[in-house]
């Protein structure tokens, strides 16, 4: 089986230049400490000067999101999450997991979840139980980061990680989403029910959900960075027409957003040709 190192590299549009001036946003991203990196994509802390929307546009990943007076899990999106920022609320910060890689440090099906926010006590966790606490006790961004990852690497027993779902995650990643499934199940040497148990539990996806979820992402990074156009983006990655991209996005429900968001992320989901 030949290992590919392919990393997932997740886009989110209200993280962009474009994205914070649009909500008013102040934000600071850091990437992990090396011990790390293969299992947590980044720290974030959001701030804002007034009452706004964040919108999230699935992406196959999950967060731990904490603000002064809350704490939430995030399962896996199959629809942008529309969630509601107070300018008295932050700095909201957030642990970003690479796809599938919570079950490293918590023992959950993740499938659980998907599509919720929900509290922290579903990760049956008594020391994250208290993280909200230690972490507003820390008088900066990095002093927050230094603090959870003291408590990633001490405080939990990361499990491994199957290295058939790792391969099958970098053929998907390698492709662009673009993948039979069928194909990639025979690749890995799993049954095609296997593949997607072991995708729903890690993942809260199907392995062609995930695929998907992926090519949708990779679709809006490509057409947020403005190389080649609109239509070459889609059938670059696998979609027939423009009428095949607008069904696919419309999946990803931008109708059910808030006004604001809606218009927002309607530029990014029907960019102009």
């Amino acid at each position: 089986m030949e290992a590919y190192q392919t990393l997932y590299q997740p886009f989110q549009p209200t993280l962009t230049s474009v994205g914070q001036g649009h909500f008013g946003l102040n934000l600071q991203v850091h990437k992990p400490c090396l011990a790390l990196s293969d299992d947590v994509y980044a720290f974030v802390e959001v701030n804002t000067d007034h009452p706004t929307m964040y919108p999230i546009v699935p992406d196959g990943t999950n967060i731990l999101f904490f603000s002064m007076c809350s704490e939430s899990f995030g399962g896996t999106q199959s629809s942008i999450l529309d969630v509601s920022l107070n300018s008295g609320g932050g700095p909201y910060f957030g642990i970003w997991f690479q796809p599938g890689r919570l079950r490293r440090f918590f023992n959950v099906d993740v499938s659980e979840v998907a599509d919720q926010l929900v509290g922290l006590d579903f990760l049956a966790n008594r020391v994250f139980l208290s993280l909200q606490e230690g972490l507003y006790e820390k008088a900066s961004f990095k002093e927050r980061i230094a603090y959870c990852e003291g408590l990633l690497l001490k405080h939990t027993a990361p499990r491994s990680f199957p290295d058939k779902l790792k391969y099958a995650q970098s053929l998907i990643y390698r492709e662009s989403g673009v993948i039979n499934i069928a194909q990639l199940a025979n690749e890995v040497d799993w049954s095609h029910r296997h593949l997607n148990r072991q995708f729903l539990l890690h993942t809260g996806l199907t392995s062609k959900a995930f695929a998907q979820t992926v090519r949708i992402n990779h679709f809006l990074k490509r057409c947020y960075q403005g190389t080649g156009s609109y239509l070459h983006h889609g059938l670059d990655l696998g979609f027939y027409d423009q009428s095949h991209i607008l069904k696919a996005t419309a999946q990803h429900s931008v109708k059910l957003l808030s006004p604001i968001s809606q218009q927002f992320m309607s530029n990014f989901y029907n960019p102009q040709p």
